[in-house]
């Protein structure tokens, strides 16, 4: 690795208040769910999508992921597959599926929100990734979305979680991957 890409040297605590965000839903215009290669992680998120959407907290649902997974599927149609599953009508299903990275997620997810002629009505959107993604997740849609809109950071329980990752080492390298990154993006400005 490029001595200019390792990671800044930080505490675990650091990492965990820097990286990791989950604040408490309340209701919203759009709740935007960000898929992942790993299915277990996909299916997390995308039923917490569900479970909000299923409390009333959101009218809508944004599903968002291209890369394509061991079925051969896009990771949002994955995602479309269980909320259909689970009552999702498919009229308050929007599914992004050309994305393979966040910033993409991102852009690809507003062209979807524009054509669908939604954005100049959204104020608040619940932005569903798992914990250790979300900083990430807050900082790129702030980038690209419009300034004046509210977002919430609303992860699934389980997995990587800021109270659990330090004890798993498949989490304490994702973990660590995303600093890698987060921190490459905020030095070159992406963030």
């Amino acid at each position: 690795m490029d001595d200019s890409l390792k990671p800044i040297p930080m505490t675990d605590e650091e990492i965990t208040r820097l990286l990791f965000l989950r604040e408490e839903p309340t209701f919203a215009d759009l709740a935007i769910v960000f898929g992942s290669t790993l299915e277990d992680e996909l299916v997390r998120r995308t039923r917490r999508g569900i479970q909000l959407y299923h409390d009333k907290l959101v009218p809508k649902l944004l599903v968002t992921g291209g890369d394509i997974n061991a079925r051969g599927l896009p990771e949002a149609k994955r995602m479309e597959e269980i909320a259909l599953s689970l009552r999702v009508p498919e009229k308050d299903l929007f599914v992004e599926e050309q994305s393979c990275t966040t910033f993409e997620n991102a852009r690809f997810s507003k062209a979807v929100i524009e054509k669908s002629g939604l954005l100049d009505q959204l104020v608040t959107v619940i932005l569903v990734s798992s914990e250790w993604h979300m900083r990430r997740v807050l900082l790129t849609m702030k980038k690209i979305f419009p300034e004046r809109l509210k977002f919430i950071c609303c992860p699934p329980l389980g997995g990587c979680t800021s109270e659990a990752w330090t004890q798993s080492a498949p989490c304490r390298q994702r973990v660590l991957e995303e600093l890698t990154l987060f921190q490459t993006f905020r030095e070159t400005g992406a963030l």
